[in-house]
């Protein structure tokens, strides 16, 4: 009888122990897989939102957490400003099969060598009318893109 009782008092210690173990990774992933970025600078925060060049161009949403994307879906990407320089690291994304034909699966595997082909600019970035328009390197100017 003491033989079963101990072995079952080692079989529930190991399962306290394997959990145990087992919080502790899914904690360690969960802290390591975590995106602590800092806060958004006042800068940052006037660049959140839709961007256009000119009507007929695709607009850029420029989002809080500091990815971005292209309304055309063309290119995304991540952005911080620093020091009055705006730095974008763009890809362009996967794209499913559009159809189950030769054309359509080849184009599929390409774009997946595509979204794997980084990119980075860096730009002088200026504000202007209460945050309304950015310029970059004194060449584009962009507006804040409302409803019209």
């Amino acid at each position: 009888m003491k033989t079963f009782f101990l072995k079952f008092k080692q079989a529930r210690l190991r399962t306290v122990l394997a959990g145990l173990a087992g919080a502790l990774v899914l904690l360690l992933i969960l802290y390591f897989s975590a995106n602590r970025q800092p806060p958004l600078t006042a800068e940052e925060q006037l660049l959140v939102g839709e961007w256009e060049i000119a009507p007929d161009f695709p607009t850029r949403f420029f989002h809080a957490d500091r990815s971005f994307e292209r309304s055309d879906r063309d290119s995304v990407g991540t952005w911080k400003i620093k020091e009055g320089r705006l730095s974008i690291t763009s890809w362009q994304p996967y794209k499913l099969p559009s159809s189950l034909s030769m054309a359509g699966l080849t184009r599929s595997l390409e774009s997946i060598e595509r979204s794997r082909k980084k990119s980075t600019e860096e730009m002088i970035i200026s504000f202007s009318d209460k945050g309304q328009r950015f310029i970059l390197d004194r060449k584009w100017e962009w507006s804040r893109k409302t409803d019209r």
